[in-house]
């Protein structure tokens, strides 16, 4: 396993996320509360332990063109390198949050942190509920990278896909080994406002781009996903933006989920997305000539149809979903591929 830290002069630069922490002994944490900085190395406060570990179906993740009606068992941990003040997940990233540089305390405190599973029991887990894929989500994966990989090289080995649900904050070093087993990957595309990344998330704008850009570049099955917060991201302007980058750069046959806010964490005085706002940023994907467009967490029509004939493909109905008969990647009526893993 490649070290993912550059050692410098008193002190260790993370290189997992783009955020590229120098770690000392005066300054022993990274952004993400994981990373540690211990006798000149970098080492994971989560070890080998889970905070959570659950069997959802492939489209909650959400991924719509991968594998329908298979389910995935979901892992992470916690702690994340973002900071997004309407975090979902907010209890689990934020389980641990240390000031200290007793190191010592640092390891005191891993038993708290979930529970300790072994890549070979996680897939023995997969194999027993009939689990097609392991997910790495929840929080950002990318901060535990090491058992990550672990996990994600024992499922290749045992003919499961690995899939990520990911911020796209990931450095270019850690995607180059991991583009090599992953099959699947889901980024939240927050915002197309580097002004809301640095003020709502602690991040930038630029290294989710660029990494939306290298995954299209090298082929892995990409689907994006963002949620509308009113006053926010939701501008007729900025949607029109986001849309045109993932047109222009990842493709008209890019899949975009498009998600409703619900007030939650630090944002708790703002008010649900309407339906509305979904409708608006539906129509403007569609008239910048995205072909595949779906709603999330709103009783909205997510049916899949061919973007050439308009055949109808795949039903969804929340996570009831039914696939045309003999589908295999191919429109059974025009015979056009339909952009996807099946």
């Amino acid at each position: 396993m490649a070290k993912m830290w550059k050692i410098r002069k008193d002190s260790c630069q993370c290189i997992l996320c783009s955020h590229f922490c120098l770690l000392s002994e005066k300054n022993p944490l990274g952004k993400c509360n994981v990373r540690y900085f211990y006798h000149n190395e970098i080492h994971s406060l989560v070890d080998t332990h889970l905070a959570c570990l659950q069997l959802d179906p492939i489209e909650k993740k959400p991924l719509y063109h991968f594998k329908p009606k298979s389910f995935a068992l979901s892992v992470g941990t916690v702690g994340c390198n973002f900071s997004c003040q309407w975090c979902q997940n907010h209890n689990l990233v934020n389980a641990v949050s240390l000031e200290s540089s007793n190191i010592d305390f640092f390891s005191h405190i891993k038993s708290s942190l979930g529970k300790k599973y072994s890549p070979d029991l996680l897939i023995e887990v997969a194999k027993r509920e009939n689990a097609q894929c392991i997910a790495y989500t929840y929080n950002e994966p990318t901060i535990f990278y090491e058992q990550f990989e672990q996990i994600a090289l024992k499922a290749i080995d045992n003919q499961l896909y690995n899939i990520l649900v990911s911020n796209g904050y990931f450095s270019a070093n850690v995607f180059e080994i991991f583009k090599e087993y992953i099959h699947g990957i889901n980024i939240d595309l927050k915002s197309f406002s580097e002004k809301t990344y640095q003020q709502y998330c602690q991040a930038r704008l630029k290294p989710v781009l660029d990494n939306l850009i290298r995954v299209k570049e090298n082929n892995i099955h990409l689907e994006i996903t963002t949620l509308f917060i009113p006053d926010l991201n939701d501008s007729v302007q900025e949607i029109k933006d986001l849309v045109s980058f993932i047109v222009n750069n990842l493709g008209k046959e890019s899949i975009w989920h498009i998600s409703a806010f619900y007030p939650a964490y630090q944002l708790l005085h703002k008010q649900k997305t309407p339906l509305s706002t979904l409708d608006k940023a539906y129509q403007i994907g569609k008239e910048l000539g995205l072909q595949y467009i779906y709603y999330g967490n709103v009783p909205k029509n997510n049916t899949t149809y061919c973007p050439h004939c308009q055949e109808e493909i795949i039903k969804r109905n929340g996570y009831l979903v039914e696939v045309i008969k003999n589908f295999s990647g191919n429109c059974p009526k025009c015979g056009k591929f339909i952009v996807g893993i099946w």
